[in-house]
């Protein structure tokens, strides 16, 4: 009985040090003095290419997600202040509530002129916390939308919400992580913890993802962490340079951008 108490405190000990190391490299970019760039990446190789890039090259053509837009289809252009223009397509089918939100409070102007609020390296770029604006066209918050069609990959557009179901706002996030980094985060996991990544998530933030569904992410980047735990609705078709170039941002210690980083603009347009 002893030594199953202790090896469950000792599960419990490996599990705490295991998520404090994501953490802290997803997290090590706050507080340094980085500089942004001007200039575009360099074009990465077909294994570094994000999804709007190897659809050229590779079966990501085929996957839902990363389709190029078509007739019918709705993108949204955030243009922010000296860094360029994100392209994102949205997912109305998926995540109607999502949609119809953000839209309404693009053409209502909500998120011109308003800062990024929150950026990690390797992780994420988050805005739409319109000065002192916190809810939504519906009154309040609302309830998280999953799809099996979408996934919180690299480029994918999310809701920002409080931790915990319905409480979906204004705020939104884009994933900027790459597969390289998923890659060296599951290495030490089976090296020195034999631990898979997939048992990691699963224990760390109860997330059941299959074998499949990991090497997706190993393939095209994402946070598997959020899967079925944030609402995705939209997935960035261009400018991935600009994502990354604002994910290199002088922060603070607390991942807010200094100097600020404004949206200028977001604006919403229908494929004709």
């Amino acid at each position: 009985m002893k030594m199953a108490i202790f090896a469950q405190k000792r599960r419990r000990r490996v599990l705490l040090f295991l998520t404090m190391l994501v953490l802290c490299v997803l997290l090590s970019a706050c507080g340094k003095k980085k500089k942004p760039t001007e200039t575009p990446t360099p074009v990465p190789t077909e294994e570094q290419q994000t999804p709007s890039e190897a659809s050229q090259t590779s079966d990501a053509q085929k996957i839902y997600q990363f389709a190029a837009p078509k007739t019918g289809d709705i993108l949204v252009k955030i243009t922010v202040k000296k860094y360029g223009t994100i392209t994102v397509k949205l997912f109305p089918e998926e995540a109607p509530k999502a949609v119809e939100n953000f839209k309404a409070l693009a053409d209502q102007g909500c998120y011109n002129g308003i800062k990024f609020s929150r950026v990690v390296a390797d992780y994420m770029i988050q805005s739409g916390t319109a000065q002192g604006y916190t809810s939504s066209i519906y009154g309040g918050g609302f309830e998280v939308e999953t799809s099996d069609k979408l996934m919180p990959v690299r480029g994918a557009l999310c809701m920002a919400d409080a931790g915990e179901d319905g409480t979906n706002t204004s705020s939104f996030f884009i994933v900027q992580t790459k597969a390289s980094v998923l890659r060296n985060l599951s290495e030490p996991l089976d090296a020195r913890y034999q631990m898979t990544f997939s048992d990691y998530l699963k224990e760390a933030y109860n997330t059941k993802l299959t074998e499949e569904q990991l090497n997706f992410y190993y393939t095209y980047g994402g946070a598997p962490w959020l899967y079925g735990h944030q609402t995705v609705f939209g997935q960035v078709v261009d400018g991935f340079d600009v994502l990354d170039t604002i994910s290199e941002a002088k922060v603070t210690s607390h991942c807010v951008p200094n100097p600020g980083i404004f949206i200028e603009s977001v604006t919403v347009e229908v494929v004709q």
